[in-house]
Order: structure tokens, then C-alpha cells, then sequence
């Protein structure tokens, strides 16, 4: 070899991120070995998957295991795993990179996460980052002063060592060809002053500890040499392949395959943490066995929050792992799940799949289509017993996913009822509400359900849109997803009764002589509406007294089957438009600015077309738009100020 050691600097300040992970994201210690036992898991499933494409290798199943090796004299622990391994280039980018988001996005969501964290103490608040940030590894700096990884990947003759004290800085360097896979190295911290001293983690007794609690579920074995072992002999004994006598410290029994009556809520929220490196316990568990034409187990759960991945393109399929008889096929199976159920997470083990089934044979798979049928069936099943037995739990549930949840009304006709019966609405009554508690709440005589549009729930609260809405005692739900717009697109109604969208259709509350006294009105006041579609030319479709203002002088309004502003701002930010389409502009009649548009109209017309661009301008900031000119808004206010033409 003729590459020499290098010294390389984090791509992150990594001294002050460790002391982040060290002090404020940690509550144990003791978790560090979950974690490289984790990611050691990880590189045998990889190999085994890899393994298929490369028959060269060679890779026998009795030789994929986890072992742990102590040397208490010189207080070293070495975590190897014979998987996949690593070339020189992903030691460096894989633990060469602390945290993705860089240090100070690290710390600003640290901050926020401590400051709703429980009182006596932060690391309650700050556990959800742990996993969203890829600082997992770095946890052995919590009882180690220096770390060193040895790692040969699988059909290379290379091996790497990566080494650290957690300062700053790492070395690789190249070493002695060594069998494939990783070690990780850990030279424990000396005995400190707290209760838990570093150096415990090379008391065996200890070690079986951890394994039991953190890794039990783990399908392949952890050993460590039974030389070492000074307990109770309950442990199974084996001759490893290299030929050393080893104990397994794990039962090595997938979770999934036990009954569920001998399983712990703690044990079902430890197999959650391995599958979504993530530290909080979900908020629902599915467990459940299909037999008969096709068999198979499947162990889901429902998030209790979403799990952020900075500058990284949300996945868009469900993270559910496929196994086919305890053998790893692959992890994010998109077959398993519709894009709408992309929060689930999990383990699916089939009897029936063949085992070398490739993606292109699963995508037409019949029993993969009747599996993702099944899993569908039950997450709603689920997801309606918690909406009706704890309500509380759902809401905070669907505050995280329900925007995710309600795409399946778009792409789902089939269950687009079912759907939407789960969805919950903000609106004017300030809480959370279903479609159907909404009609069971509305006058006898409405016949239509009132939603309005729009960016966020405060911005529709204060909507013009609702002022003539309130004064007739109705109430509306608010629409502030962008998938939004698309179901309006799409669905008709709810149970009989049609939506109708108060930011683009005609209120239908108003009584027959209301109408009638407007549209007289509209007549007579046809000259100056014609005078303000002249001066705002294409902004604008037309102009029209309006039947929805209590309060303010003008509102712009959608036309029927147009693009909404909400709409037009997310597609102008993905640069899919540059313009929202041209709008109904309807002016308030007993407002004093019609009547001094009529006033100037009369006396003035000089003056109408800058006051109509005042008044357009007023409307579009009411409803939280941007304005075209603003320096044009800010010259007409001034001189229309000024000059005493202001219409109050």
C-alpha cells in the first residue's frame, strides 16, 4: 500500500456537537452499545442482500454474526460484525460527517426541543433528535476517551482504520488485510465519579445486561467468548465458525415471531427504536398473523411524530422491512404500503414469497397486493379505534400525519369515504373537528358544508371570507394543506351533502330580498364596476358588489374551477407558476369606500383608476398576499393621504 495515515477534520465542529450528544441528548449511558450494535446489525443485513449479487463471496450464514470482545486490563471493548464493511471513502463520508444539518441547525432544534421538554430535566426533549441527525455512532464517546474502527468491505482486499478522540479530527489510515467487516474499538473512559463507571462495560455480567434489554430481538447472534463468562450458565454455548467457544447473549427470536400476549409494550417500543433509529416509542402497535391461503406476520407501528430528516428528501414510501421465512429481502418494500401510509414502520415476514424474489417479480406479486390490502385494512382500523376511544391521542396524531393521510383521498377512490370520516378540520369553533360532528352541528336548513382556504389556520380566521358567515350564525372548516385544494378538485361531498368553498362560490345563506336589493344595487352602480375592471385590466375577471362582507370594503374571490392563492403560492414555489390567476374582486355595499368610489366615479374619473388599485392592493394584503408593486401601494396611500380623497 502505498497511502500513508491522514488527518482529516469532521465536516461538522464536532468537539462542541459531542458535547451536545454527551450532555443534553443522553439521558443513560448504557446505550451506546444499542447503537453499534444497531449499526453492526444493519451491515450483516446489507451483506446478506448484497450477498446476492456476488456469489463470488462466498458468504456463509454460520459466519454472519455480532461478537463482543473485552480485554478489562487494558479496558478495551470491541463491537465486530462480519457484514458488509467499509472502503476508505465510506469510513470518511459515514463517520467523517457529524449530523447532516451541521452544528448550529443541530442546536437550534435541540433547543426547541428542550424547551418543551418535561421539567427536571432536558434530556426528554431532546431524545426525539437522536437518529434524525446520524449521531448514533458517536454515542461510544459517552464512555470512551478514543474510538478506532478497523473495517475491510466485503470483495476488497483493503482494510481502513478510522480513529478519534472526539476532539476534532480523525485519522485513516491503511492496515493488514483483516476478514471482512467492521470493528469498533472503544478504550473506555476511567472509573468517574457518578454511579455508572465506563469501565463496567467490560464486566460480561454487564454486557448480558444491556444485550437483554436493548438488542434481545436482534435475528442475528451476539457472542462473546466463554472464557470470559463468570455467570449463571442459563446462556447458550456454541463453537463459532472461527472455532472459539462463544455464549449468545440474545435470543435471537424475532419480535414478531413471539405471541403477543408474552410481549412488552417496552419490547414492542425497543424494535420501533432499532427500525427508525429514533428514540421516542410509538404512539401505535399492530401485530398480527394471516393464515390460511397465504401466511405471514406483521408488526407495524404508527409514529407519534414525524421524523425529520435535514436536507434530505422525505421518503416516499412506508419504512416496513420485507423478510420471506426470517430471511432479510428488503427495507422500505414500496409494495407493502400506497405512498399515503409512508408514516408506518415495521416488519413484514412472508411463507409464501419465494425467497430470491427480485423488485421487478414484486411488483406484479399477487400475495404482495393482498398483503398491502390487509396492512391498509388494519393501520384505518386502527386509526378509527383511537380517534374513538382517545381522542386526545389521535388529534395530537393527526396534527403529524393527517396531511399524509389525506392524500389516500386523491389516490384512493375506493376508501375515499373511510377516509374521509378520519379527517379532522380546524375552523371557527377553534378545535379540532370531523365532517361528521360538523353536520351534526349545522342548522337544518343548511345543506351545504362551509369550507374556506387557505395557508394556515390563523389566516383563515381572520379571512373576510367569514365575516358575513358569522353575523348569520353558520360556522365553516378550514382547509390549509395544499393537498387540500386537490380533494375540492375532486370530491364532491360528504355523506350526501356537497362543500361549498367560501373563498369561490356565492354564500347561499342569503335570504331571496337581500339578493334582490344587492343586485339592484348592482345595477345602478354598473358604471363605476366597469370603471374599476378598466383600471385593474388583467388582474382582475370582473367586479361585483358582494354578499359575504360585514365589515371590510373588498375581498377577492376564486372563480368556480380555478386555481386557488394557497395553490398558486405552493406551485410558484416549486416554479410551476409565476401568476395567480386573475380574480373577482367584490366590493362591500354599505361600505365608504364604495360609496366614494361611486362619489369619484362621478365627479373625478381621473382618480377612480388609482383609487381601484388602492383598494386591490388592501384586499390582497387582508388575505395575507403579496403585493405586485409595493412601492406603487405605498405612493397611492400617500397620495391619496395627502390629498383627503380617502374614503373615511
Amino acid at each position: 500500500m502505498t497511502e500513508t495515515t491522514q488527518t482529516l477534520p469532521f465536516q461538522a465542529e464536532a468537539k462542541e456537537l459531542l458535547e451536545l450528544v454527551i450532555h443534553s441528548l443522553y439521558s443513560q449511558r448504557e446505550v451506546f452499545l444499542r447503537e453499534l450494535i444497531s449499526n453492526a446489525s444493519d451491515a450483516l443485513d446489507k451483506l446478506r442482500l448484497e450477498a446476492h449479487s456476488h456469489p463470488e463471496w462466498s458468504v456463509s450464514e454460520a459466519d454472519l454474526a455480532i461478537r463482543l470482545e473485552i480485554e478489562p486490563a487494558r479496558h478495551l471493548l470491541r463491537v465486530i460484525d462480519t457484514g458488509l464493511g467499509m472502503s476508505r471513502e465510506e469510513l470518511a463520508r459515514n463517520l467523517g460527517t457529524i449530523a447532516h444539518s451541521g452544528t448550529r441547525k443541530f442546536k437550534e432544534q435541540l433547543a426547541a426541543a428542550q424547551t418543551s421538554a418535561e421539567p427536571g430535566g432536558n434530556a426528554a426533549g431532546a431524545a426525539g433528535l437522536i437518529g434524525r441527525f446520524g449521531v448514533g455512532f458517536y454515542s461510544a464517546f459517552l464512555v470512551a476517551d478514543s474510538v478506532r474502527v478497523v473495517s475491510t468491505r466485503a470483495g476488497s482486499n483493503e482494510s481502513w482504520r478510522w480513529s478519534s478522540n472526539g476532539q476534532g479530527e480523525f485519522q485513516l489510515e491503511p492496515v493488514a488485510t483483516s476478514r471482512r467487516g467492521t470493528c469498533v474499538e472503544l478504550e473506555l473512559k476511567p472509573v468517574g465519579d457518578g454511579d455508572e463507571a465506563a469501565q463496567d462495560y467490560c464486566r460480561p455480567a454487564e454486557l448480558a445486561r444491556l444485550v437483554r434489554r436493548y438488542s434481545d430481538f436482534i435475528a442475528w447472534p451476539i457472542q462473546l467468548a466463554a472464557a470470559h463468562w463468570d455467570g449463571p450458565a442459563e446462556l447458550k454455548r456454541l463453537v463459532a465458525a472461527d472455532g472459539l467457544e462463544v455464549l449468545v447473549l440474545n435470543s435471537q427470536k424475532p419480535l414478531w415471531e413471539r405471541a403477543k400476549e408474552d410481549i412488552r409494550p417496552d419490547e414492542y417500543a425497543q424494535l420501533y427504536r432499532h427500525l427508525t433509529h429514533g428514540e421516542e416509542a410509538p404512539m401505535e402497535t399492530l401485530h398480527f398473523r394471516a393464515e390460511g391461503a397465504q401466511e405471514y406476520t406483521a408488526l407495524l407501528f404508527l409514529p407519534a411524530q414525524r421524523r425529520e430528516e435535514p436536507f434530505q428528501r422525505p421518503s416516499e414510501h412506508a419504512d416496513i422491512s420485507l423478510y420471506v421465512k426470517r430471511v432479510f429481502v428488503m427495507d422500505h418494500c414500496e409494495h407493502l404500503a400506497p405512498p399515503w401510509l409512508r408514516f408506518v414502520a415495521g416488519v413484514v415476514d412472508s411463507l409464501d414469497l419465494p425467497l430470491n424474489v427480485s423488485r421487478e417479480v414484486l411488483v406484479e406479486n399477487r400475495l404482495l397486493r393482498q398483503i398491502q390490502g390487509k396492512i391498509v385494512q388494519k393501520v384505518l382500523a386502527a386509526l378509527g379505534e383511537m380517534l374513538r376511544e382517545r381522542r386526545a391521542d389521535y388529534e395530537r396524531w393527526w396534527s403529524e400525519f393527517g396531511a399524509i393521510l389525506k392524500e389516500g383521498i386523491v389516490l384512493d377512490h375506493a376508501r375515499r369515504e373511510e377516509l374521509l370520516a378520519l379527517c379532522l378540520f380546524p375552523g371557527t369553533t377553534g378545535a379540532w373537528s370531523l365532517l361528521s360532528e360538523y353536520q351534526a352541528r349545522a342548522p337544518k336548513e343548511q345543506s351545504k358544508i362551509y369550507v374556506l382556504s387557505g395557508t394556515s389556520k390563523e389566516s383563515c380566521e381572520r379571512s373576510q371570507h367569514l365575516e358575513a358567515l358569522r353575523n348569520a350564525g353558520r360556522e365553516a372548516l378550514f382547509l390549509v394543506d395544499p393537498v387540500d385544494e386537490w380533494i375540492l378538485a375532486q370530491v364532491d361531498g360528504f355523506q350526501g351533502q356537497e362543500f361549498l368553498a367560501l373563498e369561490r362560490e356565492a354564500p347561499d345563506w342569503e335570504l331571496a330580498s337581500e339578493r334582490e336589493h344587492r343586485e339592484e344595487q348592482e345595477r345602478h352602480m354598473r358604471a363605476t364596476l366597469e370603471a374599476v375592471e378598466a383600471a385593474l385590466g388583467s388582474r382582475i375577471q370582473t367586479a361585483r358588489l358582494s354578499a359575504r362582507l360585514a365589515e371590510s370594503p373588498a375581498v377577492l374571490v376564486n372563480a368556480p374551477g380555478s386555481m386557488g392563492p394557497h395553490m398558486a403560492r405552493v406551485l410558484a414555489q416549486k416554479q410551476q407558476a409565476q401568476r395567480p390567476p386573475a380574480r373577482i374582486l367584490e366590493l362591500n355595499p354599505t361600505h365608504a369606500w364604495t360609496t366614494r368610489l361611486k362619489e369619484v366615479q362621478a365627479k373625478d374619473p381621473s382618480q377612480l383608476a388609482g383609487l381601484a388599485e388602492l383598494l386591490y392592493g388592501q384586499a390582497l394584503l387582508a388575505e395575507g398576499s403579496t403585493l405586485e408593486d409595493p412601492r406603487r401601494f405605498a405612493q397611492l396611500l400617500t397620495s391619496f393621504v395627502l390629498s383627503g380623497t380617502s374614503p373615511s
